[in-house]
């Protein structure tokens, strides 16, 4: 199937708004065992949890962290193990399982605040991009689609390319985009927002801004 791609915009960001919620806050408080908040905004519990954070141990407070988040899906070797490796590398590009990237991700900012720099400075990408089919159709663009569409604007040294070459050619099925695209939204007008790491797509990987692509779509 054939796309006209055009790339909008490339924005680097240290931070996805509105993922943490009020009720997010308010539970971290309580593992840091702060206290009644009152009736604190939202911007006020952020630095509130900041402040509770920083009374730890760096090692401590993530080890707190990641159990609180990630608990129900880890065990507790595997936790104690990311909390010592956060502070000496970024595990939001390198943990071995791509699925908990998003995630890590957002643990590793708030440990990165709290601390002032403590913890590898962790960046994402935000990618808006425009994917217009030749032809009507009646299969929705996913993450799948969005990133064969983008790969051939995209320098071949750009690290998913070189790992999904099968996946990114229609040889195989494409599971892992929708670990490599952390969040993925339709706009108006055929246009799309990705939010991915800095590590798999920035925007020196970019080589065009516009082409059109035929790519292999699974029916």
């Amino acid at each position: 199937m054939t796309y006209k791609v055009n790339l909008l915009d490339v924005t680097s960001i240290n931070e996805i708004d509105g993922k943490w919620s009020h009720d997010d806050y308010i539970a971290l408080l309580d593992v840091f065992e702060f206290g009644d908040s009152g009736d604190a905004t939202d911007k006020d519990l952020k630095e509130l949890l900041y402040m509770a954070i920083s009374d730890f141990e760096p090692q401590e407070a993530a080890l707190l962290i990641l159990q609180h988040q990630l608990g129900k899906d880890l065990n507790e070797g595997q936790i104690e193990q990311i909390s010592h490796d956060m502070l000496k590398e970024n595990v939001a590009e390198h943990y071995s399982d791509i699925s908990f990237h998003s995630r890590l991700f957002d643990i590793n900012e708030l440990l990165y605040k709290a601390y002032n720099g403590k913890f590898p400075h962790a960046k994402a990408s935000v990618i808006k991009v425009k994917l217009v089919p030749h032809h009507k159709t009646d299969i929705a663009v996913d993450e799948a689609i969005a990133l064969k569409c983008l790969a051939p604007i995209i320098t071949d040294h750009a690290i998913f390319k070189r790992l999904y070459k099968k996946q990114l050619a229609g040889e195989e099925e494409f599971d892992e985009a929708a670990d490599i695209i952390w969040y993925f939204k339709a706009l108006e007008n055929d246009q799309y927002e990705i939010i991915t790491s800095d590590y798999w797509i920035n925007n020196n990987d970019f080589t065009a801004s516009e082409k059109e692509v035929k790519i292999e779509i699974e029916e």
